[in-house]
């Protein structure tokens, strides 16, 4: 279904003579195998994007925090209908609700939000800010497209102060959506105890106590647990869809959901899922405003590694190699068979060589012919 090259040959394309299994204690891997690093399309390589982020969103937060300042979450939504296309940003084609979404935070808190912004950001004691891009699909409503927003303050603000710095957003997110060319949200919610506190649905901010700011910073990138299959719990799972934990209850699916369903061949979501795939182009998962890096690092929080790189990163486990894959018997018969590629690594953690050999020969294939095993380490020493 998919159509993208690069995210296609991620975990299949070889950039080597063959493919390596190598296993450690935390699981097993490819090595020589191509990574693509889209951590909006692909479930392998956006676990590790997304933990990485993660790690990084906690360890800000609570540094932050740790140094006197103050943490204020916000959600910032559009209004949507399964009309709507997802769109893009890309040059000469900029469309849709993914340009809404991007030129309505622009106007409204980015570089063309003007000097009433930037006098409302000094008196809220408005610093920085760390934004995450997440959007859901459902059958009957369409794409929803969203930012969450962790923003950084001097210092902790009071209930009052963060019902106020609220009100602020929503009314330039309002005008600044519609300018964008999107629908204006909702200016009002008479619900009982609905979270938007009568403002309306398209802003939302939580005043954050100071023991939860890890929290979260972990919640910014909570898509790597929409392949689990039990719920979000805690506060996350509040600040993600308040009485609704998962988004199924509501009909909607994350984007690996959404892979799912695409693979059983629905139509509707297999053309939502292509729709998407060329959508996210030039999307950035994670955005940090100009200043907030470098006042992280004085904390002792760096991360500069790119998606690209986080994906292709083994971690400083030492992985010992397992059996080497020829060419060949790679494209010829472990790529073009579903599973088999998966199955390999698990044989790998589970019982190491004899496992992948016993996998291997059932397969078929002679081992020492078409998968080698790797050489000895004592040996290549010698050599």
């Amino acid at each position: 279904m998919s159509q993208g090259p690069t995210f296609c040959a991620c975990g299949r394309k070889l950039i080597a003579g063959g493919a390596t299994v190598q296993a450690g204690s935390s699981g097993a891997s490819f090595a020589g195998v191509a990574t693509c690093g889209m951590v909006h399309m692909c479930v392998w390589c956006a676990g590790r994007i997304l933990a990485a982020r993660a790690d990084y969103a906690q360890q800000g937060a609570e540094a932050w925090v740790a140094n006197g300042g103050g943490i204020v979450m916000s959600a910032h939504t559009l209004r949507h209908f399964k009309r709507l296309p997802f769109g893009t940003l890309r040059r000469r084609e900029r469309g849709g609700l993914v340009a809404v979404l991007h030129d309505g935070w622009s106007g409204a808190y980015g570089h063309r939000s003007g000097k009433m912004w930037q006098r409302a950001k000094k008196a809220h004691g408005i610093i920085g800010v760390l934004r995450a891009f997440e959007d859901t699909w459902g059958e009957a409503t369409g794409f929803h497209l969203h930012f969450h927003a962790m923003w950084f303050t001097e210092r902790p603000l009071t209930p009052d102060e963060v019902d106020a710095f609220a009100d602020a957003m929503s009314a330039r997110w309002a005008r600044s959506v519609v300018a964008a060319g999107g629908y204006r949200p909702s200016d009002s919610c008479d619900k009982p105890g609905c979270s938007c506190k009568g403002r309306g649905h398209g802003v939302r901010v939580d005043h954050i106590d100071v023991t939860e700011a890890g929290a979260v910073g972990r919640y910014l990138f909570k898509d790597g647990d929409q392949a689990r299959t039990e719920p979000l719990d805690g506060l996350a799972a509040e600040l993600a869809f308040g009485g609704d934990k998962t988004g199924r209850k509501a009909g909607r699916l994350g984007p690996f959901q959404l892979g799912d369903l695409a693979a059983t061949g629905e139509a509707d979501a297999v053309a939502a899922w292509q729709e998407r795939e060329y959508g996210v182009f030039g999307v950035r998962k994670m955005y940090l405003s100009n200043g907030m890096k470098a006042l992280l690092a004085e904390l002792g929080v760096v991360d500069d590694r790119t998606d690209e790189e986080i994906a292709a990163d083994e971690g400083e486990e030492k992985r010992e190699p397992i059996a080497i894959i020829p060419r060949d018997t790679w494209y010829e018969h472990v790529v073009p068979v579903r599973g088999r590629r998966l199955a390999l690594l698990k044989a790998a953690e589970s019982g190491g060589v004899a496992a992948v050999r016993k996998l291997i020969e059932s397969w078929g294939l002679q081992w020492g012919r078409d998968v080698l095993p790797a050489p000895d380490p004592d040996d290549q020493a010698d050599a």
